[in-house]
């Protein structure tokens, strides 16, 4: 037969949740032994029936329950006591017990799998006897029978204080209440493994015990996922794509007014805010955060929040990179454009750019990747070097000649 210990307690006072819910979460362990830690839920009982089969026979046990406030905090630690018989008559309704050899303290309790409900909390700390005997449904008694146990010190925890140091600085150390949510602070802390160390007092300021664990630093990343191969980019922090491979990235560097060509520089070292695009296969990647030295002249603007675009503002043509007609590149804002936050837009004067509709994108790094660039508007056969110079004829290698690549040899 499964041993089950009843506990009464309504799950919805102990939670501390707001009138009306109806599901409760909550933990229980017994006897201080926080390997038997349990956890469960409740939809509305009042009542929760816990396996108590594992637990020692002939003794006093001490069953710890917690439940889970409307904050997701754990509330306070409510705990009762109970005694398992070593032997059960199961026609036993009735037991009759007392403690310490004081039998005109004796108390009369029901019985339930074998267990009796029993209420210590007003006994000292230490080892206590307990005398009973059971009555079955026609009143005949079992003999008396004794059993010891050891009353610990009970702990209220709300009243604890813990003190909470990292590695050898205990002049350091900070002070908490249980209750409080503690939280250390480690970005100042240098990469690697330390040591955190903790010291338990009560009210009194009394130690109880100290512990020690350990937990590592490690180099914080930001992730970016590219949802395109082509796409724009800006962070809060600075970063370090160095190490981080399958990614090119880029700040715009230049404009030529005639061809339309936008220059894109790449870089590793990017200062915080920095507008970006990169390149790379659609994925996630980890990228470190490293403290960033670098000063950037950069046409991309980021965007640390949601904004709005007109197609020109304050003297300036902005630019959003997207894909029309098969192909990448910036184009001009439309009215009621937005771009989310994390992201870039491209700014050309306006005197530059003479609204042009379209800018193509010039890598520095892949001067063969050149998008064909735009027919200038000031001539119909005007000449260019792949840097964007006009040339009074053409040139041996790639020339650019009325917006089309053209090899001479």
């Amino acid at each position: 037969m499964k041993r089950l210990l009843v506990c009464s307690i309504v799950l919805l006072a102990l939670s501390g949740l707001a009138r009306g819910q109806t599901a409760y979460s909550y933990r229980y362990w017994f006897d201080n032994d926080l390997s038997t830690l349990q956890t469960g839920a409740a939809n509305g009982e009042k009542t929760i029936e816990i396996d108590i089969g594992a637990l020692a026979k002939g003794s006093v046990h001490a069953l710890h329950l917690q439940g889970l406030d409307a904050r997701n905090k754990w509330g306070t630690v409510r705990t009762t006591y109970f005694f398992i018989a070593k032997e059960i008559d199961t026609q036993s309704a009735t037991a009759r017990y007392w403690f310490d050899g004081d039998e005109t303290t004796a108390q009369t309790a029901p019985t339930v799998n074998g267990t009796i409900d029993l209420d210590i909390s007003g006994m000292e700390a230490g080892t206590h006897t307990i005398h009973y005997q059971t009555f079955n449904a026609s009143g005949d008694a079992s003999p008396v029978r004794t059993a010891y146990f050891f009353k610990k010190y009970e702990l209220q925890h709300d009243k604890l204080l813990c003190q909470i140091w990292i590695d050898d600085e205990e002049d350091k150390a900070q002070t908490f209440a249980l209750t409080d949510d503690i939280v250390i602070e480690a970005e100042d802390l240098a990469i690697g493994v330390h040591d955190l160390h903790v010291k338990l007092f009560d009210a009194d300021g009394v130690w109880l015990m100290d512990g020690m664990t350990t937990f590592e630093v490690k180099e914080p990343t930001v992730s970016i996922t590219l949802t395109a191969a082509l796409e724009t980019f800006s962070c809060q922090k600075d970063l370090d794509f160095s190490e981080t491979t399958g990614l090119s990235v880029y700040t715009a560097t230049g404009f030529h007014k005639l061809t339309g060509n936008v220059m894109m520089s790449r870089v590793n070292d990017v200062p915080a805010g920095e507008g970006l695009l990169i390149v790379g296969e659609p994925g996630t990647y980890e990228v470190p955060v490293r403290k960033s030295y670098s000063f950037y002249a950069n046409l991309l603007v980021g965007t640390p929040e949601s904004i709005a675009l007109a197609p020109t503002t304050d003297g300036y043509d902005n630019y959003l990179l997207s894909v029309q007609n098969g192909e990448d590149g910036f184009f001009l804002a439309e009215d009621g454009s937005t771009l989310e936050a994390g992201k870039a837009y491209l700014r050309i004067p306006s005197k530059d750019a003479a609204e042009v509709r379209m800018l193509r994108i010039s890598f520095d790094d892949n001067p063969d990747g050149i998008s064909d660039l735009p027919t200038p508007s000031d001539s119909s056969d005007t000449i260019y070097n792949l840097a964007g110079q006009r040339l009074s004829k053409p040139q041996k290698g790639i020339n650019i000649r009325n917006g089309k690549k053209v090899l001479v040899k």
